[in-house]
């Protein structure tokens, strides 16, 4: 008898959760394609993120101990007018503010606020609150396709992605930085070189339907503000992060 109560609350447990679920994920040879089941209306995106040669990035948790870790990254949509719509996707850390503590940092876990991470992303949704579970995942370790849907109405907009590697140090964002200095990022377990920012915008109205992200930019090193700064030549690394980055938008019907 309790074996069978035991089977049907097993039962039971998985139908709720196929009735909630959000997110389906699938790994095949190495590439994660991430499908938002959730949003049932909209015209459909595909996107499609190449990763580069410092896609996983090695990150020192002690003298003793290191482990290769993706980037976090957000995707999202803005009008032609630099206002922010939605998120079409970002990586689960960055939207539970899930970070792991410094050695030396004596902060609560539970109140570490990493906003050197993504500040760009961060700054331009401001207080727009997004479902978390609808729109993240665990970050993919290697190549990956996002298929989702935008409810944007309108015929031309921006599409924008923000990526970023924590402890990305070169000569010149140290992780000795001095607070307030331009190169200050976050310290010890900062993110070191600031997170770069890609963008194309999508027009309805032409007869292409695949666009290519160009790098535009790279965020505040310490978080401070949501400029995009357009200088590179202090980046290294953090411009091969990812190899590249394509949107195709579904013909319509």
């Amino acid at each position: 008898m309790k074996r069978r109560i035991l089977f049907l609350v097993i039962i039971i447990v998985i139908i709720i959760l196929a009735i909630y679920k959000t997110v389906d994920i699938v790994k095949i040879n190495g590439t994660s394609t991430i499908k938002m089941i959730d949003k049932k209306e909209g015209k459909d995106l595909t996107i499609s993120i190449i990763k580069g040669e410092q896609y996983l990035h090695k990150f020192k948790i002690n003298s003793f101990i290191s482990i290769k870790t993706p980037p976090q990254f957000a995707v999202w949509i803005e009008d032609l007018n630099g206002n922010y719509i939605e998120t079409l996707y970002a990586t689960s850390k960055i939207v539970n503010q899930s970070w792991s503590k410094a050695p030396n940092d004596s902060t609560p876990k539970d109140k570490i606020k990493r906003e050197e991470a993504l500040p760009y992303w961060t700054h331009k949704r401001g207080n727009n609150l997004i479902k978390a579970d609808a729109i993240s995942s665990a970050t993919p370790k290697g190549n990956s396709i996002i298929k989702t849907k935008t409810d944007s109405k309108q015929s031309k907009y921006v599409i924008l992605a923000e990526f970023n590697n924590s402890t990305d140090f070169n000569e010149y964002y140290k992780k000795d930085a001095v607070i307030s200095t331009d190169n200050y990022s976050g310290g010890e377990w900062g993110s070191g070189q600031p997170a770069v920012v890609y963008s194309t915008t999508i027009d309805l109205n032409s007869t292409n339907r695949v666009y290519d992200l160009k790098l535009i930019g790279h965020s505040s090193p310490s978080g401070k503000d949501g400029k995009l700064y357009e200088d590179f030549s202090k980046l290294t690394t953090a411009k091969n992060i990812i190899k590249s980055i394509t949107v195709e938008v579904k013909e319509r019907n």
